[in-house]
């Protein structure tokens, strides 16, 4: 746990990345950047591409005009041109060779060579085999801290509005890509300084170099909304058993305790939905005679047939099993559609009965929750307290995780958020997304087909391990009787 001056809630990856130049302009002396994927061309500032209609669905403000379609290595540059005393450390994944038709070429090239030496570029590998570093934090002089799902990379891009035409939606390649949906964290005070150091953490384990925290500021972007304040929140990982480092599986346990204390409405949104272990803490809940409405909102399909052949055959797999447990009509899985075509979910999301929120960057996937790296925030309006005292109800809390929720479902329905507040005072979260459903927006009920041929050939092969891979269980495995 740790203290937050400011926070916010920032939907979709326009007001992430006005945001984060906003906060980046204020730095002095230390900017550090952690993620699965990086893109130096990455046009961070695309409000003069877009029509008056999207920039309403735009809560950040963006920064000065000088930063107009302003691609992300170059925003850095300006950055160190400006501040001699400022060190820019950046690490990205050194990701899978599968990746790499996805990846910038020769990225660690271009932000060696085109730009200071004060800007620190490494690839991090340093995680089991199979893993992958998901953590996607960006943070501010240990003063203001960024944490969830949105990369700053290609095809993330995009306001709440997801207009069909996508003016703003192109590639660094230029072509164009669909609407795409996240959501990121901002936090100031004590909890930027957890993040801080998160990320000098993972700087010394994949570097060998120890850097000094930087003295923190009580700053916060002018213009920038604040959804709460002066309370204490949950900063939550996942890390893998690695040489001397014990598992550490905080978003799992998470996941686990706020189903199980779950009343009247858990709402989710995910990428992917395959962990074992997050559909066995649902199944339980849908088990209870009188338990809570469940409302899970997530893609149509995985992007790919790869990725539909796996990850869609498990996601197949979880989806029977909740439907199976749902006995009670309690469960409800939907997809986001705007003009007949669907908006790609990558958010990791989840609020419980108007008094939990929790945004992440782990996926409802096996590796998320012991295998990869991930961070995330938590918000409770019955915040723990410093001493000994108990909880205590904080309404200002409450109404900004509410706020949250029904902001989400009034971008997916394509409603107003009073339609949706006024709603929820007659009905059931369920209802209310019913009785809001029209066209251009709206939520489509989820359909997962009758499986793949995965199902039938391998039933229990592990697509989505959920701990370090052993290389000898594979040669256990995989390899002839005679030559193991």
């Amino acid at each position: 746990m740790a203290h937050a001056d400011k926070g916010a809630f920032l939907v979709d990856a326009a007001n992430y990345y006005n945001a984060f130049m906003q906060a980046a302009r204020m730095a002095r002396q230390s900017l550090f950047i952690l993620g699965w994927d990086l893109d130096s061309r990455l046009v961070l500032n695309r409000e003069a591409d877009m029509e008056s209609s999207e920039r309403e669905h735009i809560d950040a403000p963006a920064p000065l005009e000088d930063y107009d379609s302003i691609a992300f290595l170059s925003f850095l540059n300006d950055l160190l041109a400006k501040n001699s005393e400022l060190q820019i450390y950046i690490l990205n994944w050194d990701y899978s060779m599968i990746y790499a038709l996805e990846r910038e070429a020769m990225a660690a090239i271009k932000f060696a060579w085109q730009s200071s030496e004060r800007l620190h570029f490494r690839f991090d590998n340093n995680h089991p085999l199979g893993a992958s570093h998901h953590q996607k934090v960006a943070v501010i002089d240990d003063s203001i801290g960024f944490c969830g799902g949105i990369d700053l990379t290609g095809q993330r891009w995009d306001t709440r509005a997801h207009s069909t035409d996508g003016l703003g939606r192109q590639r660094p390649d230029g072509g164009a890509y669909d609407a795409f949906h996240d959501i990121q964290t901002m936090v100031s005070g004590e909890a930027a300084r957890w993040l801080g150091q998160l990320a000098r953490n993972r700087w010394q384990r994949a570097c060998g170099e120890v850097i000094r925290p930087t003295p923190s500021r009580n700053i916060w972007p002018p213009g920038l909304q604040t959804d709460f304040q002066d309370v204490r929140v949950g900063l939550v990982r996942t890390d893998p058993e690695w040489e001397d480092r014990p598992s550490v599986q905080e978003n799992l346990s998470l996941f686990g305790d706020a189903i199980a204390r779950a009343k009247h409405s858990i709402y989710i949104e995910n990428q992917y939905f395959t962990s074992d272990a997050v559909a066995g803490f649902l199944e339980e809940s849908l088990h209870q005679e009188s338990g809570p409405e469940i409302v899970i909102v997530t893609p149509k399909a995985c992007p790919g047939w790869l990725e539909e052949a796996t990850m869609g055959t498990l996601r197949h797999r979880i989806v029977q099993r909740l439907r199976h447990a749902d006995k009670h009509n309690r469960l409800r899985m939907y997809y986001p559609e705007v003009e007949g075509k669907d908006i790609f979910v990558h958010a990791k999301a989840m609020v419980v009965d108007d008094r939990f929120a929790f945004v992440t960057s782990a996926n409802l996937s096996n590796r998320s929750m012991g295998l990869d790296t991930e961070c995330g925030m938590a918000l409770d309006a019955y915040p723990p307290p410093v001493s000994s005292e108990q909880s205590s109800l904080r309404t200002d809390i409450m109404d900004a995780i509410v706020k949250f929720r029904n902001g989400l479902l009034a971008e997916h329905l394509g409603a107003t958020l009073e339609s949706v507040e006024q709603q929820l005072t007659q009905g059931s979260l369920i209802q209310t997304i019913e009785a809001l459903q029209s066209k251009p927006r709206r939520l489509l009920p989820l359909e997962t087909g009758s499986g793949t041929i995965l199902d039938d050939i391998v039933p229990e092969l592990q697509l989505d391990p959920e701990k370090p891979i052993q290389v000898e269980k594979i040669l256990e495995d995989f390899l002839p009787i005679g030559e193991k």
